[in-house]
């Protein structure tokens, strides 16, 4: 091609080329019709198998809660990235700002600073149970009579429960291992905890001797909190429109896909608890086994 046709065909090219950066440099619509111009990083507590967890071997947060808040934020355009909280409650993660959202609340509070916060509509209502030691089958007194044990990171939601149930006396403690040792010397009278929860702690043989109270369930909303700003407001409402397109086939999906599987592994004291005596059967079979061949040899 000649020096001169290239020249009268310059201008074309040229227009060619800014049209191809442009459009590469365009940020491409998602399939829901918005951009994810922004990933939002959400803290959550990681000690609630199976809503909130962290699996052993990747350390990817994972669970129910996990995948309803991933599914409403794509329905709304955003990329969403889990991060397990480090504070003692919500209150004080909300005062954190490499959080954009924290989860889960159920009503709106205050910061442990003060501040005001901003919820979204609820992704779901999450069922929380009592469980005491086994009574022998003997009816539980009023909720609002009881001492009640919760994790620490609970603190948002028992004071709901103060509201919901005046009277009730609820102690908190860091993790379940404290919280059943106050059961089982009588500091409080029953534990308080979310169903689904519930489904996989009591998987533990050492726990075999409680007992769930279904008659005392009642169900809050799971909802996704900031601090109620500008930028706050805008994601809530952003937010809310990918909520609202969840249905409730769905929410269902995801809560069967982590209840109806066992998540729970044995550990080494599991094992003991449960095989205990078979285990001490063998260990004296052998030692007398062994005294009796020793003796023979000896002899």
């Amino acid at each position: 091609m000649s020096l001169g046709r290239i020249s009268k065909k310059l201008p074309v090219l040229l227009a060619c080329l800014i049209a191809v950066v442009t459009c590469a440099s365009m940020v491409i619509p998602s399939v829901y019709g918005k951009s994810t111009d922004k990933v939002l990083t959400v803290g959550v507590p990681a000690d609630r198998i199976p809503i909130f967890y962290k699996e052993s071997k990747t350390g990817e947060v994972k669970g129910i809660g996990v995948d309803l808040m991933r599914s409403a934020a794509e329905e709304a355009g955003y990329d969403v990235s889990f991060k397990p909280i480090g504070e003692k409650n919500l209150r004080h993660a909300l005062d954190n700002e490499t959080y954009d959202l924290v989860m889960p609340f159920g009503s709106v509070l205050r910061s442990a600073s003060g501040k005001k916060s901003i919820v979204s509509d609820s992704l779901m209502q999450t069922p929380f149970t009592l469980v005491t030691l086994d009574n022998n089958g003997r009816e539980m007194p009023p909720i609002n009579r009881l001492r009640v044990g919760m994790l620490q990171s609970f603190g948002a939601v028992s004071e709901t429960v103060l509201q919901l149930y005046p009277g009730v006396k609820i102690n908190l403690y860091d993790n379940m291992d404290a919280s059943m040792k106050a059961l089982r010397e009588g500091e409080v009278d029953a534990l308080l905890n979310n169903s689904y929860v519930w489904s996989y702690v009591l998987q533990k043989p050492a726990y075999s001797d409680l007992a769930v109270h279904p008659s005392a369930v009642f169900s809050l909303d799971f909802r996704v909190g900031t601090l109620d700003t500008p930028a706050g407001r805008d994601i809530i409402k952003r937010l809310n429109s990918g909520i609202s397109k969840l249905t409730d086939d769905h929410r269902e999906e995801i809560i069967s896909i982590y209840t109806s599987r066992s998540l729970y592994e044995y550990d080494f004291s599991d094992y003991i608890h449960q095989y205990g005596t078979i285990c001490l059967v063998c260990v004296v079979v052998t030692i007398a086994m062994t005294v009796f061949l020793w003796s023979r040899t000896r002899n």
